[in-house]
């Protein structure tokens, strides 16, 4: 979700129509292990969770050269209930000094962010029960401040918050089922909240202590179901999506003498139904991606406010960062594109296949696209001199 938690990224892209990447924009790649967890830029460096045989990896890259700077490799006995990939789902978390993975067997590292070397261990299946679900543990960590908040669930909590420095158990909320969508931070005015699409619905809680502060349920009534998108937090609401007929839902939120309420606006089906890729926001507009995965995605634009649909582009499932006026797109067949924000028609400027098949997402940093599949990681540079020719 970047570093505002919504997918948007500050700057301005400004690409004219019809650039062709080559090429001399790769600026490098290198082979990678299974997982769906997306590469990440934090400073002068890219991380990345794999896996390789029965070994988990961090590694850490060069964001300029793709040179491994450190890699740390642990054992891994996760395996797939349905045949999906055993790699890592959920994508890591950067402070200042750590580097948090969740793994799907329910493991939590904090290594060094300098050396690679690990500060902490927390299982979280061990001790919290932590339910493996239909395709394991997917939450990514959130920090904030000198706490780390995960979606647990299962039989004894719902969300926890782990000392960023001890991986001490700090809180635990009451329970709710478990899913695969990650915890957002909110803040309203002087109050931190997070915010979760857990099982059974929206959740929002004290960051200080993990006390509810509102729930809503929006759950499906398919026992097979799961909700991956993670909530979209707006200028003034939340917003949430997920496909097995729950649809899409936006709250408002108010606040006054140091409370905080919320109100639900709509609810709706089949408006902007999201199997597993959180949309971005840009104005009074969302861009996201509609259906089922397995089923042929569409693109989508819609108006926030009202859910009503702008226009709807055949380009398949995949992920969005919103950068300025632009929006960057990833499918899972590997087709980049660059589209503009705007609510009257879809409105590409780029389209050029960069990889093959992959569904983890991708990272944006200084006009650089750091993105893997199946098989490896690459960093193109969007603004290299034959950019265009």
């Amino acid at each position: 979700m970047g570093p505002n938690h919504n997918g948007y990224v500050e700057g301005n892209l400004n690409l004219s129509s019809n650039p062709k990447l080559n090429d001399t924009n790769v600026l490098w790649q290198n082979a990678v292990g299974t997982g769906w967890s997306s590469p990440i830029v934090s400073g002068q460096k890219v991380f990345l969770h794999d896996r390789t045989g029965n070994k988990e990896n961090l590694t850490a890259y060069s964001l300029s050269t793709g040179n491994v700077i450190w890699r740390v490799s642990f054992d891994s006995q996760y395996r797939d209930d349905f045949g999906m990939e055993n790699g890592p789902r959920s994508t890591p978390a950067v402070s200042q000094d750590l580097v948090v993975t969740h793994s799907p067997q329910g493991l939590v590292h904090a290594f060094d962010r300098k050396t690679g070397c690990i500060r902490w261990i927390k299982d979280l299946s061990k001790d919290f029960d932590s339910a493996k679900g239909f395709f394991g543990r997917c939450s990514s960590p959130l920090i904030l401040n000198e706490k780390v908040i995960f979606d647990v669930g299962g039989s004894r909590v719902g969300l926890i918050a782990l000392s960023l420095k001890t991986g001490d158990i700090l809180w635990a909320s009451k329970v709710y089922g478990n899913d695969y969508s990650s915890v957002i931070p909110l803040r309203i005015g002087a109050t931190q909240l997070a915010v979760a699409f857990m099982r059974q619905g929206l959740v929002v809680v004290d960051a200080r202590n993990g006390k509810e502060v509102f729930f809503n349920r929006f759950q499906s009534p398919i026992n097979a179901s799961v909700n991956a998108a993670s909530p979209l937090i707006l200028e003034n609401g939340i917003f949430l999506s997920s496909c097995y007929e729950v649809g899409a839902g936006y709250w408002n939120f108010t606040s006054s003498d140091q409370e905080v309420n919320f109100t639900n606006k709509w609810k709706r089906k089949g408006v902007l139904d999201c199997h597993y890729s959180t949309p971005v926001a840009k104005g009074d507009y969302l861009f996201g991606f509609h259906g089922r995965q397995e089923r042929g995605a569409n693109l989508r634009c819609i108006k926030f406010s009202d859910g009503e649909v702008q226009w709807t582009q055949s380009i398949g499932n995949g992920h969005l960062i919103g950068v300025g006026e632009q929006i960057l797109c990833l499918s899972e067949k590997g087709e980049f594109t660059v589209f503009d924000a705007t609510p009257v028609a879809f409105k590409p400027v780029l389209q050029q296949q960069v990889l093959g098949q992959g569904r983890a997402h991708f990272a944006y940093s200084d006009g650089k696209i750091i993105a893997r599949d199946n098989r490896r990681l690459i960093c193109l540079d969007l603004f290299s001199e034959e950019f265009g020719k």
